[in-house]
Parts: structure tokens; C-alpha cells; sequence
């Protein structure tokens, strides 16, 4: 059956050929990323946080380095929330270890650099950004 293979790959590609094209331009249009996406950046949410370093404990690459401050009535507070994108293997574990799911991705895939200094993100600064902004 030689000629069968042959047709049935011949029918696939001319319907690739004159079927619907799916092409995105890239910089005008972006791609909608899905709920399980796992990349971009660390969207920290600040009031959610309770301070317990799990994220970090978890994190196999030590990619999130965390200072923490304790006030006189024995609460944590978040000093620092770097996350060092050079370092993340974008693995989930530090997101499903957070017991109050204070981090997410953000979905942004954008992130490209030159520079290794440019892979330092901080999430705090931009959770305080963020909330400064709406309101």
C-alpha cells in the first residue's frame, strides 16, 4: 500500500496549505498564556505574606532570597523579596509551598536581557508599586 501513505500525507499537507493561517505578530499582538503557565515574574502579594520562608526553604536553586524583620509583638514583616531570575528553574515549588498563596506568576514572558544584574527582580518594590498605583 505504497500510494495510500502517500495520499493520506499529501491530504495533510494541503490542508495545512490552504487552511486558516495562525500566525501572531508578535510585537502588536501577544499570546495569551494560560492558567498553568509557569514563568515571568513573581507577583508577591505583600498583605497575604505571613513571613515563614517557605517559598525560600523550598526553592532547590536558592533563587529567592528573603530578609525578614520581627516587631516587638513577635510579627514577621517582609524587608527584602528578591528573586534572582538567572537562578529560577521555574520549578512551582516555591508557589506551591507558600501556605497563604501570596506568589504567583505573573504571566509575563517579556523579560529577555543582556545583563546579568538585570535578572535581579525585586517583588517587594513592585507589590508596593502595584498597590500604590490603585489606590
Amino acid at each position: 500500500m505504497w500510494g495510500k501513505g502517500l495520499i493520506t500525507g499529501m491530504k495533510v499537507t494541503w490542508g495545512h496549505w490552504f487552511g486558516k493561517k495562525e500566525t501572531v505578530y508578535y510585537p502588536e499582538e501577544k499570546l495569551p498564556m494560560t492558567e498553568r503557565f509557569r514563568g515571568g515574574h513573581l507577583a508577591f502579594d505583600e498583605e497575604k505574606c505571613i513571613g515563614c520562608k517557605l517559598c525560600a526553604i523550598g526553592c532547590p536553586n536558592a533563587a529567592l532570597d528573603l530578609t525578614v524583620s520581627v516587631d516587638e509583638n513577635k510579627k514577621r514583616h517582609m524587608e527584602s523579596y528578591i528573586h534572582q531570575i538567572g537562578r529560577c528553574m521555574y520549578c512551582d515549588l516555591c508557589i506551591e509551598a507558600c501556605p497563604t498563596k501570596a506568589i504567583t506568576w505573573d504571566k509575563n514572558y517579556e523579560f529577555a536581557s543582556y545583563f546579568k544584574e538585570d535578572m535581579t527582580y525585586d517583588a517587594l518594590v513592585e507589590a508596593r508599586n502595584r498597590r500604590g498605583n490603585n489606590e
